[in-house]
């Protein structure tokens, strides 16, 4: 296998791709925020946030299966490749029905408008769109095992397709709602989830019509056969599950403490700083099958040689963000007016949140790779602890409003950029 050749390949046209599909997603944003307005433009983003916890929680098996199957497929073992896929689609339709039916539970007994703070839109109405989101989310969190199957083939690039080709179907229809209809975030509900279906259907298809040896079976499909991805699911599961409440929960914190309006402030801006974030893991996220590949053949001085060339680029990319947020407001008052403008300090606490949630990226998905997770649960679990109460605790005490909430964030996680890296060059020598 010709690594090189096949991260450069993947990397080049993912990178394209990616740069498409922003461009596509800076475009849709202020047609969005046109037709909705700011408070439900906020209200938007927190329920798109909230029922997108579901594509976290999924037991951990479709990380657990994009590992396994990728040591699977490298192996030739085409059986337990296909049991791999089989037995992941049972339970992930398993996951999916509960979580169908806990949270039909819980929005119908849950008070929305207290819980994101806002009372311009009806409760009812907040219903119906988290009941459409969940039914939605629910069939694409099945379909979306169609990620695993592109990576574990080194077919990295055509997961950025299916993005882009999302992102297509919904600009061009929020586009025309904006010019035919009136504001509706139910409208917009059902834009996203069958923009989301669609391209599920159609790339599951896909991949299994050029590999039919590789399709689910029946009579594969049993429990017992995830022996072998079970210990490795249960740690991918606690660290998205500490994920959910150290990422997603920045959008429920500002709507809850702060109102709708600020999560509106909030996500451009940071819509603008995901740039870099998304780019990045971008350009790293081929390395995880490779990383698979290349530790299950020993081949340790190649990792090495990964490792050594990105720690000197990173001192590039560390200039290169705060290069970046001084044009952050140029490109607000272009993009989206004037009064998203954010000040200094914003900038710079956005600066250094990029910067430590980018590090520790390419050690995770060595870590992630090789199925070696227990210092990423015990750092993430802590991080989930601490997150929100010192999100609070910033926000009322020192009356640093969304600065606070991102301080917060950044604390939780400044562990992992130390302590992974420690971790990963360890393995190495190990194997040395």
């Amino acid at each position: 296998m010709d690594r090189k050749k096949i991260a450069y390949k993947n990397i080049s046209f993912s990178f394209l791709l990616k740069i498409l599909n922003m461009g596509i997603v800076y475009l849709t944003i202020p047609f969005l925020l046109k037709f909705l307005g700011d408070t439900s433009y906020g209200i938007w983003v927190t329920i798109f946030s909230v029922i997108n916890i579901i594509f976290f929680i999924d037991g951990g098996i479709i990380n657990g299966l994009k590992t396994k199957l990728t040591q699977a497929i490298s192996s030739n073992d085409i059986k337990q490749a296909r049991i791999y896929i089989s037995s992941s689609y049972l339970i992930i339709s398993g996951i999916s029905f509960v979580f169908l039916l806990l949270g039909v539970i819980g929005i119908k007994f849950t008070n929305l408008s207290n819980l994101l703070n806002t009372f311009s839109v009806p409760e009812n109405d907040l219903k119906g769109v988290f009941l459409i989101c969940l039914f939605f989310i629910v069939f694409n969190f099945i379909l979306s095992i169609y990620k695993s199957l592109f990576y574990s083939i080194q077919k990295v690039a055509f997961v950025e397709l299916a993005m882009f080709i999302y992102q297509v179907i919904v600009f061009g229809s929020v586009y025309y709602v904006y010019e035919n209809f009136s504001s509706s975030i139910v409208t917009i509900a059902y834009i996203y989830g069958l923009a989301n279906l669609v391209v599920g259907v159609f790339f599951t298809i896909l991949f299994f019509s050029k590999r039919l040896q590789l399709l689910p079976s029946i009579r594969l499909m049993k429990l017992s056969n995830l022996n072998g991805m079970f210990k490795l699911s249960i740690e991918f599961f606690l660290i998205q599950l500490s994920m959910i409440v150290i990422y997603t929960s920045d959008n429920i914190l500002i709507s809850n403490v702060l109102g709708p309006e600020y999560v509106a402030r909030f996500d451009v801006v940071f819509k603008l700083f995901q740039v870099i974030i998304t780019i990045s893991v971008l350009l790293m996220e081929p390395f995880w099958p490779l990383f698979s590949d290349a530790y299950e053949k020993r081949e340790i001085k190649w990792i090495r040689n990964i490792f050594n060339k990105y720690n000197k680029l990173f001192i590039l990319f560390i200039a290169g963000v705060f290069i970046f947020s001084t044009l952050i407001n140029p490109i607000l008052s272009l993009w989206v007016g004037e009064i998203y403008k954010v000040d200094l300090t914003f900038l710079v606490i956005m600066s250094f949140f990029v910067i430590i949630r980018v590090y520790p990226v390419l050690y995770m998905y060595f870590l992630n790779g090789i199925g070696n997770m227990k210092r990423q649960v015990i750092l993430y679990v802590l991080g989930a602890i601490l997150n929100i109460p010192i999100s609070i605790f910033l926000v009322n005490h020192f009356n640093l409003g969304i600065k606070g909430i991102v301080l917060g964030t950044i604390i939780s996680i400044f562990l992992m950029t130390i302590l992974l890296p420690i971790k990963s060059y360890a393995i190495l020598k190990s194997n040395d």
